[in-house]
């Protein structure tokens, strides 16, 4: 009768005993997962539109919770406005796209094939938009837009907005150029800063984000301290406006008050800690690229790999050595490291966990690569963490 609950502690017991160096997971705090267990979880909070009143009774709290968490949003991102209700960066990006374009309209984005989040592929929320999407011209190799080519095929698209933004991001964009480009097509521009939102909220990574797009949005749960759910942010009060008109009914209805509980503890945790934790992400970063590229483990971009919480593979590279990504990521897993089938290695729960000695971390990733079993050093290293930077 408990098998789902026996599965719960299994899955518990085990991830206490990896090490998780997932570029797209972070860990939460005992105080988050407080707010995320309490009575919260079961209950209701939803303001009516044409009354201004809320639908349920019992919400005095769940009021003053969404407010408070709201002005959190606002001061830790220095934004005008900010919205905390979407649950997932997913709607987020929905949201900003029905805010900012008209149907049968042009948007751009980074490709997929160069990291580009896959729903802003046609096949997508562009389909279910009616919008039509373009690849934004980049470099690979540099990982930057390709300035000079995005002017001439904006002006011939003319797109209602151009969409920044990676699941592979490693470098921040020139992105007062674009939103320089975006004013001579009478462009939007959408920050999609869902990897590296917690550098943004430390300002490590990419300080203009926000001066130079009409909308940063972001998951809560990768870089960032908080459950999953997403931010939205903004300083123009018209296009605040029309977010919140794209939400209740639209994109959502029921918000999960205990996930906005959760998100303003983490917001309270990123104000006190944020600075130090995301410099220390970076820091991170860069070193265990360079420890790992000098294991002969194929990390790109070399000599300066990363500066944000991501380490990219090379195929080509692991192919020599006998495996793909997926193969590596498996490998990896048989000695209690976690990372993903894509190719991609990260710091984020590493650093919040209190774990810098990168070069011990490179270590145990070569030698778990090339099939030695390193789980009892991987427990060793691990087995007197705590998490950082929550109190």
């Amino acid at each position: 009768m408990d098998k789902i609950l026996d599965y719960v502690r299994q899955h518990d017991e085990y991830r206490k005993e990896t090490l998780n160096l997932q570029a797209s997971e972070n860990v939460i705090s005992p105080d988050v997962k407080a707010a995320l267990a309490s009575d919260l979880n079961s209950r209701y909070s939803l303001i009516e539109e044409s009354t201004g009143e809320n639908a349920y009774g019992g919400t005095r709290y769940s009021e003053e919770i969404l407010e408070a968490t709201t002005k959190l949003a606002t001061k830790v991102f220095g934004a005008k406005y900010a919205e905390v209700r979407p649950m997932g960066g997913h709607i987020a990006a929905m949201v900003a796209l029905l805010s900012l374009t008209k149907k049968r309209s042009n948007i751009m984005a980074i490709p997929e094939k160069y990291g580009g989040y896959t729903g802003y592929a046609q096949g997508y929320l562009p389909d279910i938009l009616s919008l039509h999407s373009y690849d934004i011209p980049y470099d690979d190799e540099e990982q930057q837009i390709d300035a000079g080519k995005l002017e001439k095929l904006m002006t011939h698209v003319q797109p209602d907005a151009i969409v920044l933004g990676q699941s592979f991001f490693l470098k921040p964009y020139d992105v007062k150029l674009v939103r320089n480009l975006s004013r001579e097509c009478e462009c939007h521009v959408i920050y999609d800063a869902s990897h590296v939102m917690g550098l943004l909220a430390g300002g490590q990574f990419q300080p203009d984000a926000l001066e130079n797009s009409d909308i940063v949005l972001g998951s809560t749960h990768k870089t960032f301290f908080g459950p999953q759910g997403s931010i939205m942010l903004t300083n123009n009060e018209e296009i605040y406006s029309h977010i919140q008109k794209n939400l209740t009914w639209r994109a959502i209805d029921n918000f999960h008050i205990a996930r906005v509980a959760g998100l303003g503890v983490a917001l309270e945790e990123m104000l006190r800690h944020g600075k130090d934790y995301a410099r220390n992400v970076i820091r991170n970063s860069k070193n265990l690229g360079k420890d790992l590229d000098s294991l002969g483990v194929p990390v790109m971009h070399s000599p300066w790999y990363s500066e944000s919480h991501q380490l990219h593979l090379n195929q080509d590279g692991l192919r020599k050595r006998g495996m793909d990504k997926a193969a590596f990521s498996r490998k990896l897993e048989d000695s209690g490291i976690i990372v993903d089938r894509e190719g991609r290695i990260g710091t984020a729960e590493m650093t919040r966990m209190g774990i810098n000695e990168t070069g011990i971390v490179a270590g145990l990733v070569d030698d778990a690569a090339n099939g030695k079993n390193v789980r009892d050093q991987v427990k060793e290293l691990i087995s007197h963490r705590e998490i950082q930077y929550w109190r």
